[in-house]
């Protein structure tokens, strides 16, 4: 069954391929990640334990924070910071756990991103006790890489969708610079000699269908991209997301924040969003079309 084009919408039926919808993606990956898979178990300190001796093995365990328990096995009482216990009991540090520092084990990864990006790190709630810690650090796992490149991954393939809607006649290759193009022309000579059928447009890189999007007007309204400053800024940090992901950088924001990932993955979405809506549009009107002679099993 070939795809192409065909990855979207078909122009017979109408009929709009499963997988491909960002509902889909955050059913599937972002509901299907939660925070029970990337939180850490909370260490706690005895209440009545010296501050600079828990000082010192939380150094040696590199934690900056952790709980406190008046026994072992008891109720998490609160937390402390490393760097407050200087002197006396650790009790004496103490800091009240409130409800905006909690998120139960159950959130989905697309909240738990947003309740990180104003915090370093969310206390997790295990059934009725605090048992976890989630920290930025942790979204450098590899469940939460997985889901932000199938985003990335997800809007590139709309770029592309688009940009074929835009220009059917292959006008396209007459907007990207010479170098792009051959570029372009070399990846398809490559992949032909390996017996794949790859049009010219799925030989392009992100960075081409970068440049395609910014320079139409009527893309950047499809997209929900506003103006070509803007458009170029959002994609090309998204571009340097994909690629700090696919290469697996240590620190996937390595030169950024997670504050600043954070905000375009959301409006990473708000963009594939606005062309979900799109899609099902072109998908409706062609939704009469070809519903004779073959029938669905599921």
């Amino acid at each position: 069954m070939a795809m192409g084009y065909q990855l979207w919408t078909s122009p017979i039926t109408g009929y709009r391929r499963r997988g491909t919808r960002l509902a889909e993606l955050r059913s599937l990956l972002g509901s299907g990640i939660t925070a029970h898979a990337i939180l850490e178990p909370l260490q706690s300190c005895p209440a009545e334990a010296s501050a600079k001796v828990m000082r010192d093995l939380l150094i040696q365990r590199d934690f900056d924070v952790a709980g406190v328990q008046s026994r072992q096995e008891g109720a998490v009482l609160g937390f402390v910071a490393r760097d407050d216990l200087e002197s006396g009991l650790v009790e004496e540090h103490l800091k009240p756990l409130t409800a905006d520092q909690l998120i139960s084990d159950s959130t989905p990864l697309p909240s738990v991103l947003a309740f990180l990006k104003d915090k370093e790190r969310a206390f997790v709630l295990i059934g009725p006790q605090v048992r976890g810690v989630v920290t930025q650090a942790d979204l450098n796992k590899p469940p939460v890489r997985v889901y932000l490149f199938g985003l990335i991954s997800l809007l590139e393939m709309h770029l592309a969708f688009w940009i074929r809607a835009a220009y059917g006649d292959e006008s396209w290759q007459r907007v990207l610079k010479k170098p792009r193009l051959d570029a372009a022309k070399k990846v398809q000579a490559d992949r032909q000699t390996r017996n794949q059928d790859a049009s010219l447009l799925d030989c392009l890189q992100f960075c081409d269908k970068r440049d395609l999007v910014v320079a139409s007007d009527d893309l950047r309204n499809q997209l929900n991209l506003k103006s070509r400053n803007e458009a170029r800024s959002l994609l090309k940090r998204a571009e340097h997301l994909r690629n700090n992901l696919a290469h697996s950088q240590h620190d996937i924001v390595k030169g950024s924040s997670w504050k600043k990932t954070i905000q375009l993955v959301e409006r990473v979405e708000v963009v594939v969003l606005a062309s979900d809506e799109r899609v099902e549009k072109k998908a409706m009107s062609s939704a009469n079309r070809g519903k004779r002679g073959l029938w669905a099993s599921a």
